[in-house]
């Protein structure tokens, strides 16, 4: 038994056994069992299990009718609504592969993962034919299926959304397909793709290109049944399932990014859970308006989210009772997040960690306020974990210093949660996996006497200033805990010398001062070694986000590296 299996509940086994089930299986044992529960609530509409059974079989049988069969790539660029939903469910019920597209990707990232994956239909909202239309013939796309949000709707809203806000946007053309008469005219019938789960992929989930050219992470019918079967059995540190009530879940994080695919969509439908959709995480109050109305007890998001929540004037107006636990994911939760937060809703907040090859999870901290720690947590159920010695490979004894961590190194994982390999790329499958099979996070950690992990950065994120090695994310979390610093990123800049030092972009809290370098100094001075104090700083009013709302630190690397290139010619 591993240190982490010592802390796990009583009722969380070490190993739990996984079916080989097909995920269209677990959507359709739930509308079996538990066909007149709620499924979704989208813009006050309420759809069940039963309803939405009969919708994924119809667009199914339409899709297949259009020549799509196993194995084929289907494209979705939707932002959170029911028809993300359907189409995702109606692919996998057919045997083909979903590619899910960001609503915020680019002309050129589109054109790269409709390319890359060789997708043959792409389904997606009218708000995004714009886009579309110009790159479709660089692609190998053979149908467009085209949606409006009203099609989510109720037929009152719909009409009202056609006819008021929606004039203006894009009719579908000739060339393109209407979703809703695909479902209309659909046959209602089984289909039997014959699905090997352990072998079929479910998804090419594209990861976020933060750290170069995206790759695509094949995800099997087997990766994604193990993570919800796992992340529920997680929840007895809460009781497990209350008896007599639905589990109610809320996906404010776009179901395109893995973490709200798994936790916020897959989870919940396997357990015949409700999913309250919201299409726009920027709208705080439809989130804590759902909250209470819907009476959400699980609320998966980033730490930039909670933050902001917690900082809105109106939160404590609304009822945060229902809650049971929020898991946060992404990027690292700061303690005065998770303080504010509980603060503010009463609710308990933990952090967890994952990535796109792995499904993404692979540690969630207990969802226990006496046992959580300040971290990623600990190695779910099924799932290996090792750290190795960034420089020779090897692995990092169980050998603990002074404060009880290990030494740090890069954090390796082996599970039934991980991907097959990237699409195409075998080079990157083999630099990403080691010979006996584990996967390289590229995160660097250390592990507490008690089986605890934390994050001390990404691998390739470290700063070399003077002579000293330095981690951005502890720069920046102390940073973040000065209160008038809402956000800060972390990066090296050439000084006039074109000596590698540190510079950080920040961000003021609200209301508060932007304050002068002098000032900034002194600070970081109380909380850090002298060379890992930031020589420049530089306030913003935004920092590049992920579509998660990760700091990203690439495009602040690449623009000073561009700088320094101007200033030396």
């Amino acid at each position: 038994m591993t240190r982490w299996q010592t802390i796990y509940h009583p009722k969380i086994p070490a190993k739990i056994d996984i079916p080989e089930k097909d995920l269209a299986s677990l959507f359709f044992d739930s509308v079996e069992k538990d066909g007149k529960l709620p499924f979704l609530f989208f813009q006050g509409k309420m759809t069940t299990y039963e309803e939405s059974g009969k919708i994924v079989k119809k667009l199914a049988n339409s899709l297949k009718d259009l020549g799509v069969k196993k194995g084929d790539r289907v494209a979705i660029l939707m932002a959170n609504c029911p028809q993300f939903v359907f189409s995702y469910l109606s692919t996998l019920y057919l045997g083909g592969v979903i590619t899910a597209i960001s609503p915020l990707a680019s002309a050129k990232e589109l054109v790269f993962q409709l390319k890359d994956s060789g997708s043959k239909v792409l389904i997606t909202l009218d708000l995004f034919l714009d886009r579309i239309r110009p790159i479709r013939r660089n692609t190998k796309l053979k149908h467009v299926i085209v949606s409006s949000v009203a099609d989510g709707l109720s037929p009152l809203k719909g009409f009202l959304y056609k006819n008021l806000i929606a004039r203006k946007n894009p009719k579908p053309g000739k060339d393109e397909l209407i979703y809703k008469e695909l479902v209309k005219n659909g046959a209602e019938k089984d289909i039997n793709a014959k699905i090997k789960p352990k072998e079929d992929l479910v998804a090419l989930q594209y990861t976020g290109g933060t750290t170069g050219t995206p790759k695509g992470a094949m995800l099997t019918h087997y990766n994604l049944v193990s993570q919800a079967i796992v992340l529920d059995n997680w929840m007895e540190w809460i009781g497990g399932k209350i008896p007599g009530v639905q589990d109610n879940s809320i996906a404010s994080l776009p179901l395109s990014h893995i973490f709200g695919l798994t936790t916020a969509f897959i989870w919940p439908m396997s357990v015949s859970g409700s999913i309250s959709l919201v299409p726009d995480p920027r709208q705080l109050e439809v989130i804590m308006k759902t909250v209470e109305k819907n009476k959400i007890h699980f609320f998966m998001a980033v730490p930039t989210l909670y933050q902001k929540i917690a900082e809105h004037p109106k939160v404590s107006d609304y009822d945060w009772s229902s809650l049971r636990c929020g898991i946060s994911g992404g990027s690292t939760l700061h303690t005065s997040v998770m303080d504010n937060f509980e603060r503010k809703t009463g609710a308990l907040l933990v952090e967890g960690y994952g990535l796109s090859e792995a499904s993404p999870v692979t540690h969630v901290n207990p969802v226990d306020v006496k046992l959580r720690s300040i971290g990623i947590g600990l190695p779910i159920q099924n799932t290996q974990a090792k750290i190795i010695d960034i420089n020779t490979g090897e692995d990092i004894p169980e050998e603990f210093d002074d404060d009880g961590l290990t030494k740090e190194g890069e954090l390796l994982v082996k599970g039934p949660q991980v991907m097959k390999g990237y699409w195409k790329n075998p080079e990157e499958t083999a630099n990403v996996f080691t010979s006996d099979g584990w996967l390289k996070t590229g995160d660097v950690v250390r592990m507490n006497e008690q089986g605890f992990f934390t994050i001390v950065d990404r691998l390739k994120d470290c700063i070399f200033t003077s002579g000293y090695q330095v981690w951005p994310l502890e720069v920046e979390s102390a940073l973040i805990d000065h209160p008038d610093i809402s956000i800060a990123a972390v990066i090296p800049f050439k000084d006039e010398s074109l000596n590698e030092v540190i510079k950080a972009v920040l961000i003021a809290a609200e209301g508060a001062p932007e304050h002068d370098h002098a000032t900034l100094k002194a600070y970081c001075k109380t909380v850090l070694a002298p060379y890992k104090v930031p020589k420049e700083f530089e306030y913003r009013k935004e920092i590049p986000l992920s579509p998660v709302g990760k700091v990203l630190r690439r495009p602040l690397r690449e623009e000073a590296a561009t700088k320094v290139k101007a200033s030396s010619k």
